[in-house]
């Protein structure tokens, strides 16, 4: 196969969650080591893990196969890997948001490198990991999910509760459609799987996109997006932490049912 369709198959299944390889890059102060131990190791993989809709999935699978097969070798620019106009206009809505979920149509050069933190199921993030995988959303994709909120919203809460799991790419779904309208049933599925941090970390990035009085001057605000911050920057899970986020989600919530 192709090395560019060998290398846009790689950063795909990174974002399925089928590899969980680590990639070293700059240190930061407070990040990286050479072998990272099992136990972060394995948080990160359940950080990365995507959820699969089961929407005509083999349709949109074999679609997207087809696709990889007529990619050019090696492009020198960021890659619209997308499948055509036809095949995607013919996609019901449901199997449009599979083809979205898995297959991200615009392929990056070269997958981001990562730095692992220490003990990161101790840590809040102030960002999610799908940047790293080297794929990203095309116009089209984030039109559609735009354009359809609620739905989409709908979908993410049905299949999350159903399969008791909400993946990297649904979080990142709700954060890119500002998808505040789901902070109670996030705040509800966090406090049923408190171990998935990144749950907070979707609320944080929901209030950084509000103009929530207050949030831009919180010492959260500032160790996480301030100045001298990172991709990587966090803070220390705490109970105090937790419930700044939420109860700062619940008063966005608010504010917005009744603007």
């Amino acid at each position: 196969m192709k090395k560019k369709v060998n290398k846009i198959w790689a950063c795909w299944l990174i974002l399925l969650g089928f590899i969980s390889s680590p990639s070293f890059g700059q240190e930061y102060k407070d990040a990286a080591w050479d072998e990272p131990r099992s136990k972060d190791s394995l948080y990160y993989a359940m950080r990365e893990r995507a959820s699969i809709p089961p929407f005509g999935l083999k349709k949109v699978q074999d679609l997207v196969k087809q696709r990889l097969k007529s990619l050019p070798d090696e492009a020198l620019v960021d890659y619209d890997a997308g499948i055509s106009r036809t095949n995607f206009d013919k996609l019901s809505f449901e199997e449009k948001f599979t083809y979205t979920m898995i297959y991200p149509e615009i392929y990056s050069q070269a997958c981001a490198e990562r730095m692992f933190v220490f003990e990161p199921q101790k840590k809040i993030f102030g960002h999610l990991l799908f940047v790293y995988n080297g794929v990203f959303w095309s116009e089209r994709q984030l039109r559609f999910m735009k354009d359809n909120k609620k739905r989409i919203i709908d979908l993410i809460r049905n299949q999350a509760s159903r399969n008791r799991s909400l993946g990297l790419n649904y979080k990142t779904a709700l954060i890119e459609i500002d998808g505040w309208e789901s902070i109670p049933f996030l705040i509800s599925f966090y406090k049923k799987n408190p171990k998935d941090k990144d749950i907070l970390t979707t609320l944080l990035q929901l209030l950084k996109k509000s103009d929530l009085e207050g949030f831009e001057q919180s010492k959260i605000y500032n160790t996480l997006y301030g100045a001298d911050t990172h991709y990587d920057s966090c803070i220390n899970f705490s109970s105090a932490n937790e419930a700044y986020i939420i109860e700062s989600a619940k008063t966005l919530y608010n504010k917005r049912q009744n603007q």
